[in-house]
């Protein structure tokens, strides 16, 4: 989003535009989704195999990228996912609202992350766990998680032109892991706080620094390409291929378990690359050119 919005936000990017761009990345591969859902539960009733009318009547308000406030169970991706794609979406709107208004400083930033985090680990630390954030009942915990992860990006695709990222970070880790351990529930929230505040933005800073072409070169386009298919993909091929694995690699040997999701993220990949390559770029690129495009009035058009 960084890179690829954020200068031209700035330099006066019209609000449809950027909207127009961003469901035409977010919309079709979630509206497939939606659409093969809906024939699971269509087959479910058909076989008197559970009626489904909760999930059912999800479908309006989800094809508007709304979340649907009639249920609360697990109903892929008719109900859960309706809350992230919808974390996505506000966080988008917002971010271009920000950035129109030139609040995109490194300091802005900065402020943002860190009152998402203390907002975050405190209730975390309260609750004694990590945040969920898929149903009606946690949307605030959803938010939290997608600010916290949208803020932080934007830092991250900064670490190679301030230093100071990488300090703010591991002071920031290093504070959220003392308010862990004081308040007593480390065994729970310790590993994941190290993880998502320390590790991982020292491994992007690492290879930005000692090896950039890592972060430019085609791998990291192909993983940032599929990216977002993965992020819809991964649940229902996860409950597609739970029991074929489980009869494929009977056991919970740590063999097995490496064995599983290694057969898993390869199928994830390939899905994946599929998908974006056969699905979401002609349709991004066909919605682009129809909607995108102006008429131009010949009287209007100045002779260079």
């Amino acid at each position: 989003m960084a890179y690829s919005y954020e200068a031209r936000i700035g330099q006066g990017m019209p609000a449809p535009a950027f909207i127009l761009q961003r469901m035409a990345r977010l919309y079709p591969l979630y509206i497939v989704c939606l659409a093969l859902a809906f024939l699971v539960f269509l087959s479910k009733m058909w076989f008197g195999k559970g009626d489904g009318i909760a999930e059912l009547r999800c479908v309006v308000p989800n094809a508007l990228m709304l979340p649907c406030l009639f249920n609360d169970g697990l109903g892929f991706p008719l109900n859960q996912p309706g809350w992230t794609i919808f974390v996505e979406v506000v966080l988008n709107v917002l971010w271009y609202c920000a950035v129109r208004q030139g609040l995109r400083s490194l300091g802005w930033k900065m402020a943002i992350h860190l009152l998402s985090c203390i907002c975050l680990w405190s209730m975390a630390i309260s609750m004694d766990r990590y945040l969920h954030g898929f149903n009606n009942s946690d949307l605030l915990e959803g938010m939290l998680r997608g600010v916290l992860g949208f803020s932080g990006g934007l830092l991250l695709f900064q670490c190679r032109q301030d230093a100071r990222i990488l300090l703010y970070f591991a002071a920031l880790t290093a504070l959220a892991l003392a308010a862990i351990g004081l308040h007593g529930c480390a065994d729970r929230v310790a590993p994941l706080a190290f993880t998502v505040m320390g590790v991982l933005p020292m491994l992007i800073w690492l290879f930005a620094r000692w090896r950039p072409a890592l972060l430019e070169g085609r791998v990291s386009a192909f993983l940032g390409d599929i990216s977002y298919a993965v992020y819809l993909l991964h649940i229902p091929l996860s409950l597609l291929l739970q029991k074929p694995l489980r009869l494929a690699f009977p056991g919970t040997d740590l063999l097995s378990v490496l064995l599983k999701a290694g057969v898993f993220g390869f199928v994830l990949i390939i899905a994946s690359s599929l998908s974006y390559r056969l699905l979401e770029v002609p349709a991004r690129r066909w919605l682009v050119q129809r909607y995108g495009r102006r008429p131009v009035v010949l009287g209007q058009v100045t002779p260079t």
